[in-house]
Order: C-alpha cells, then sequence, then structure tokens
C-alpha cells in the first residue's frame, strides 16, 4: 500500500468474479439476468495484492460465493479521502467497503478520518440505495513499528461509522500464520510481499464478509 504519485483507479465490472469485463469509471453494473452487483470499494487488498491469482483475491472470492456480478473500485495507496473523491459504482445489492489501512499507514489525522471514512460510506450508499452495507476493519500486520495513532482508533472509527451496516474484523487476521508472504512469491499482480495477504489470507477475508451476509 504504497503512496502513489497519481491515483490510478481501476473500475472492473465482471461477472461472479471472473476475467470478463469492462473497465469503467463508477457507473452501473447490472449484468447476470439483471442480478444486481456486489459493489467493492477499496485500497490494495481489495485491488488483488498478493493473492496467487485474480480469482483468488476476495472480492472475485465474494462475488463468485454469492453469484453476483462483480463492480470494483480499487487502487493501491488510496486514502479513504481518495476513494470518496472518485465516482463509485451504482445499484449494488451489496456493498463492501475496505478503506483505512492507508489511512493508518499515513497518519490521516482522527477527525479527518472520521469525517472522510462517513463521506464515503455516504457516496456509496447514495449511489447503492436499499444495499446491504459491509464495512472491513483495517488490515495492519502486528510487526509494523508503533505509531502516533494507532490502528485500534481508524477500527473503533469504522466500527462507529458504519452503524447502519455490518463489521467484518478483519484486523486479527494478518497475526495468523500463513496469511500473509513469503515475500518474492510470484502473483499475477508481481513478486509478493510480507505485507498484504496471500491467497489464504484473501480466502478469510472473503470469509468474514460472507459471515455478515448471513
Amino acid at each position: 500500500m504504497r503512496a502513489a504519485r497519481s491515483i490510478a483507479i481501476a473500475a472492473l465490472v465482471a461477472g461472479c468474479g471472473g476475467h470478463a469485463g469492462a473497465r469503467h469509471a463508477g457507473g452501473s453494473a447490472q449484468q447476470g439476468g439483471g442480478r444486481a452487483p456486489l459493489v467493492v470499494v477499496g485500497d490494495s487488498l481489495a485491488f488483488g495484492r498478493f493473492a496467487d491469482t485474480r480469482d483468488d483475491a476476495f472480492p472475485q472470492r465474494v462475488a463468485a460465493a454469492t453469484h453476483a456480478p462483480l463492480a470494483l473500485l480499487a487502487a493501491p495507496g488510496v486514502t479513504s479521502a481518495q476513494l470518496a473523491a472518485q465516482a463509485v459504482p451504482s445499484g449494488g445489492g451489496v456493498v463492501v467497503v475496505e478503506a483505512g489501512t492507508n489511512d493508518f499507514l499515513y497518519q490521516t489525522p482522527r477527525r479527518r478520518f472520521a469525517d472522510d471514512y462517513r463521506a464515503l460510506l455516504a457516496k456509496v450508499t447514495a449511489e447503492s440505495p436499499g444495499a446491504r452495507l459491509v464495512c472491513l476493519t483495517t488490515w495492519v500486520p502486528n510487526d509494523l513499528p508503533p505509531a502516533k495513532i494507532p490502528a485500534s482508533f481508524y477500527n473503533a472509527t469504522i466500527r462507529r461509522a458504519c452503524s447502519t451496516g455490518a463489521v467484518a474484523d478483519i484486523s486479527r487476521l494478518p497475526a495468523r500464520s500463513g496469511m500473509r508472504g513469503p515475500a518474492g512469491r510470484s502473483t499475477y499482480l508481481g513478486p509478493g510481499d510480507a505485507f498484504h495477504p496471500n491467497s489464504t489470507g484473501h480466502a478469510a477475508i472473503a470469509r468474514a464478509i460472507e459471515s455478515r451476509l448471513g
């Protein structure tokens, strides 16, 4: 989740997590016989880093499990404010928001993060009225150096802001064995690192989301 000098948001629409689809900045993604799409908005985790294959990434896994077309807005390095500044997919039946990890890494001030995250939720829910909302907590490995603003603050803010939806807590997953790394392994996005989830980690994230959908 390194900082990017320019933000290139990839909006990928793909049926049931497959490879077909059109790159598209926001808009509606009604596909699959009129079924409402699964909308996922997020950073490098939602982008797929660092699953072995694209189909292993958590958005594609959840789309396949729910038999919904996928409308994905994601890019490495983005904060909640940067996501909220983009056109987001509309018409979702389920909306998943995976944001906040980069705010922790960049140490977005407390009040600003609370405002930015609420603005992001307001935007995605306005574009998909009536959709079921799932918010993910942050992905922060416990081997990172201590930070002035701890990850627990960002997670607590996410929980408060997501009061009208469900929260999938993934904050403990990075500490579990086998969820990350090893660094340098081959993935569809290039060599993996020891920070982002591997395919096992992405599968665990997908299960956490699915558990909140019932």
